[in-house]
């Protein structure tokens, strides 16, 4: 069981994704969550990088992401870093039937329903987003 802190630096870039996810998934395995487990925490960080590229660099490729990959006792946290715009309404809570429903904010609903904790801040110029998922 993987228990040190994992860096992965990407760019802003959809092409990244594919690749990201994949190391996601060996994490999750190395550090105990079930595959369930690991698949659905997995969708939420790359929903999470998806509204890093999409929103805070509107779109525009190159600009980096930071993830910091946070292995505890029971539980694992990753750390989302970006450095574009202040996200205005980063937490929206809760998530309502029409914003699923909706074009954009079934992201938000997929990140709330598959982490076990969300929490933001906005830190040296940085979008900071944490996500938890217990073991």
């Amino acid at each position: 069981m993987t228990r040190s802190v994992t860096r992965i630096d990407i760019q802003s870039d959809p092409s990244t994704v594919p690749r990201l996810q994949d190391r996601l998934m060996e994490l999750a395995a190395d550090t105990g969550l079930d595959e369930m487990t690991g698949f659905q925490f997995s969708v939420a960080i790359v929903e999470a990088v998806n509204n890093c590229i999409a929103h805070a660099y509107r779109g525009e490729a190159g600009h980096p992401v930071t993830l910091y990959w946070i292995p505890g006792e029971g539980f694992v946290t990753v750390e989302i870093r970006d450095r574009g715009i202040p996200m205005p309404t980063p937490l929206p809570n809760p998530v309502t039937t029409a914003q699923v429903e909706a074009e954009s904010g079934r992201g938000w609903y997929i990140i709330r329903e598959w982490t076990d904790e969300v929490a933001y801040k906005r830190a040296d110029g940085e979008n900071v987003l944490t996500l938890t998922r217990r073991l």
